[in-house]
């Protein structure tokens, strides 16, 4: 089982006499014009969301009896969804010791941990009894035959570990700090401890991690007579499980390379055009569940009717999944930053408009007039959440030790 060193960066690793630096020396300043249009937009949401809380989700929202959740909760599926790139780098580096990948494993971890946080945020502002989110810490209000109760209860614990998983880089921060020697011996001390039980949380994570991602599609197999035919198959949380391990080595990818822009840093193309392959394989087993599951219920009977659920499945389809594996077998593609960007970031748009088309586009509740259309205050709420989540990232990398010692190149 690997220990806790293997979780830095593999050309970061140093003894502990040695500690890493105390913050990404060739970073560019945290404050920026793109990271100050990030703040705005949160200071946006922040104040939607504060207008929420004190006049209700009637007052400032489109939700109503027939469409009890939106977009909100379309966020929190796709959160979570993205943010499997946490527990697929940790399967890969962890478990079946795909030593080259090491160098992905903490700024994908970090990702996973804020898209968790993320997406608590959005249930958070969903719920019309917000204040009641502790319940489920209390064994005596436990549901055991509820969908939702095991969801609730996975997440809290996987944001745990997510969360436990960060303790050494946060110890590595201040390891060695003359400046706070209390405070470093005290990491250091933490450090140890960690480095010792982290494979148990690694490994645990993973379990959960698999245990929730399919319970969000079992949510939707208990609506029958409400989910378009084209989404609707009692194989439903099988399909969000596999959805989500296709896009873990995607959106590891991208978040790579949208960092390596960022922060005016060379990505590593051999690493990703090699994590890209593996990629290639999960989406091709994804898109093999999909239409294979299609033909046996034969539900590709509805694929012709020129409807709105009809055209949003051909998006879902063919950007999705036919367009990014056209892209992703091709040597070309893997060698490029910008096309291998674009083909993982088709991967993930895929996913994200899975999640929308099954929880809102393909939803159709009985004895309603009317479609459901996301408010403003809901728009703004979720862009603020999404703008918190990349400024974060980047403060974290910026002054904490995520990303290994790369040279400050632009790539073409």
């Amino acid at each position: 089982m690997t220990t806790l060193t293997s979780l830095q960066p593999h050309s970061a690793r140093r003894s502990a006499a040695a500690p890493r630096s105390l913050a990404c020396a060739d970073c560019p300043p945290l404050i920026t014009r793109g990271t100050l249009v990030l703040l705005a937009l949160m200071g946006v949401g922040a104040a939607f969301g504060l207008y929420r809380f004190i006049f209700g989700l009637a007052a400032t929202t489109n939700l109503d009896q027939q469409y009890p959740w939106g977009i909100w909760i379309v966020a929190d599926v796709s959160f979570i969804a993205l943010a499997a790139g946490g527990f697929t780098m940790a399967a890969i580096t962890h478990v079946f010791h795909r030593e080259h990948f090491h160098a992905l494993a903490r700024p994908v971890l970090v990702f996973a941990m804020l898209g968790y946080t993320c997406a608590c945020i959005a249930l958070f502002a969903d719920l019309g009894k917000y204040y009641n989110i502790w319940h489920p810490l209390l064994p005596w209000m436990w549901q055991g035959n509820s969908a939702l109760f095991e969801v609730g209860m996975c997440v809290m614990c996987y944001l745990t570990v997510l969360y436990i998983e960060f303790v050494p880089v946060f110890c590595e921060r201040f390891m060695g700090d003359a400046a706070r020697p209390r405070l470093a011996r005290a990491c250091t001390r933490v450090h140890g401890i960690a480095e010792k039980i982290m494979p148990v949380f690694i490994v645990l994570g993973v379990g959960i991690s698999c245990l929730h991602q399919s319970s969000l599609g079992h949510v939707m197999v208990l609506t029958p007579t409400k989910l378009h035919p084209l989404w609707y198959t009692p194989v439903l949380s099988l399909m969000f499980l596999v959805s989500a391990i296709a896009a873990g080595f995607p959106t590891a990818i991208v978040v790579s390379l949208v960092s390596s822009w960022a922060l005016k840093r060379r990505p590593d193309m051999a690493m990703l055009g090699s994590l890209a392959r593996y990629a290639t394989v999960l989406v091709a087993v994804y898109a093999a569940f999909k239409l294979g599951d299609m033909v046996i219920r034969e539900s590709w009977v509805y694929l012709f009717e020129g409807t709105r659920d009809t055209w949003f499945f051909w998006l879902e389809i063919v950007a999705g999944l036919v367009v990014p594996l056209a892209l992703l077998t091709r040597a070309q593609t893997r060698r490029s930053p910008r096309r291998l960007g674009i083909a993982c970031g088709l991967v993930m748009f895929g996913i994200v408009l899975n999640r929308a088309n099954v929880y809102i586009i393909g939803y159709h509740p009985p004895y309603t007039d009317k479609m459901y259309h996301p408010s403003l205050t809901e728009w703004a709420v979720t862009i603020g959440a999404i703008a918190a989540l990349l400024f974060i990232w980047r403060a974290i990398v910026t002054y904490f030790p995520v990303l290994g010692p790369e040279e400050r190149r632009h790539f073409a």
